[in-house]
């Protein structure tokens, strides 16, 4: 890691948390990610982040900029819809954050973090998302690979009529999810991994499925679909979960070998 990028990072973070930490509506701030774990930024890192308040100010909060210490440099700022603000600077910096009470916090999905202060209540509140949070690995093996297997049944189903967007979404995204969810159940636990989102850091973790999955989503759609069968059956034909019968009816369907 360049020391430079560690240091203008963590004096932003820093800058950041004086500005909050000043607030009376702010009851704490949660480092989320890699802010979180930040032997592990690079310079792509963003700055992610959990602003806790005092109940009734969450929206003030959400659309106030004070707490940047350079807001002025802003070239977008949006909210989605679930409330989580995403910022992008002149210079391509990002903050992502989201804005909740300590109970609303209690109730997110969260993995790695880091309590930046808390005058009371925070700590707690982590504790209990992280203790509800789903874990990939935890996820059921066979439901697991049928959900996978019924994406690319659909996706190819989907390309086949010329649906080529709505293919590539259940195909790059619902499909590829599950197969890397069956990779974290199937495997020993490895500290690397993200265990809310099955496909970070899975070229870390996984090298190898990591790069067969990369270079299938190359593919058409087709092809695509037809190779994710393959690597189905690779990283789990063996076991009593697979569901054989209904890949075997996939393939005939689709005019693909089933040999």
């Amino acid at each position: 890691m360049n020391a430079d990028v560690h240091a203008r990072f963590e004096h932003y973070l820093n800058a950041v948390t004086r500005r909050l930490r000043d607030d009376p509506r702010v009851v704490g701030l949660v480092a989320m990610g890699s802010t979180a774990e930040r032997h592990r930024v690079d310079e792509w890192s963003d700055h992610d982040l959990a602003i806790v308040t005092l109940a009734g100010y969450q929206e003030e909060l959400r659309h106030e900029r004070g707490w940047l210490p350079d807001a002025e440099h802003l070239v977008l700022d949006v909210i989605e819809w679930h409330g989580g603000g995403k910022l992008i600077f002149d210079d391509g910096r990002v903050v992502e954050f989201g804005v909740a009470t300590a109970e609303e916090l209690s109730g997110w999905s969260v993995h790695h973090h880091d309590v930046l202060f808390d005058r009371g209540g925070v700590a707690e509140a982590v504790a209990l998302a992280v203790a509800r949070s789903p874990r990939n690995a935890d996820a059921d093996l066979g439901e697991t690979l049928a959900i996978a297997v019924a994406h690319t049944h659909i996706g190819a189903g989907k390309a086949a009529r010329g649906e080529l967007l709505a293919a590539s979404t259940a195909l790059r995204g619902d499909a590829v999810t599950a197969l890397a969810t069956a990779v974290a159940i199937i495997s020993d636990p490895d500290a690397r991994a993200d265990y809310l989102d099955p496909r970070r850091r899975l070229e870390q973790t996984h090298p190898e499925v990591a790069r067969a999955l990369a270079e299938a989503m190359r593919l058409d759609e087709l092809a695509l679909a037809r190779r994710l069968l393959e690597i189905a059956e690779q990283l789990a034909g063996d076991r009593a979960e697979f569901p054989r019968a209904a890949v075997d009816a996939v393939r005939r369907r689709h005019g693909w070998s089933t040999d």
